[in-house]
């Protein structure tokens, strides 16, 4: 399929992208979450890619964005079943933890959370297609749900 010139003009390349708004390097997620330790994965990833796209030297591409893990069906169960155990039917550490301890742990990873906001926005904007200002406030959305809850 050939774009014509006028619409392909439209599209910006890399390098014209603000600086504060380009993707410094790939996010390539090769670690998951099992019982409390993180561990690496091997196995097959899945790429993620912008539905924004950029003019390339080879036409427009979408950008990409990074991968994260395919984990098998075996892994998977062992993290639901690891889930499953740590809950302990409402007895574990967590649900039995005192309410203070939990509001005070969830503030910590909120504030961490804040941390990371310039990152994370600018992963919402090439991830979904938001602008900076519905990324910037969807992320505050998140954080004041976590604080208020």
């Amino acid at each position: 399929m050939t774009i014509p010139a006028d619409l392909q003009a439209l599209f910006l390349n890399e390098n014209e992208i603000p600086a504060e708004f380009q993707i410094k390097a790939p996010v390539c997620q090769s670690e998951f979450l099992i019982n409390g330790e993180l561990r690496e994965w091997d196995g097959p990833a899945q790429e993620v890619f912008s539905p924004v796209y950029l003019q390339t030297a080879s036409g427009l591409a979408p950008k990409y964005l990074g991968s994260y893990p395919l984990l098998s069906t075996e892994i998977v169960l062992e993290a639901l079943n690891a889930a499953v155990k740590a809950y302990n039917n409402g007895k574990g550490t967590w649900p039995t933890m005192p309410v203070a301890e939990r509001i005070h742990s969830m503030q910590e990873f909120a504030y961490r959370m804040k941390a990371e906001k310039a990152e994370v926005v600018k992963l919402l904007m090439w991830e979904i297609g938001k602008s900076y200002q519905d990324s910037a406030k969807e992320f505050d959305r998140t954080v004041d749900y976590i604080c208020a809850t």
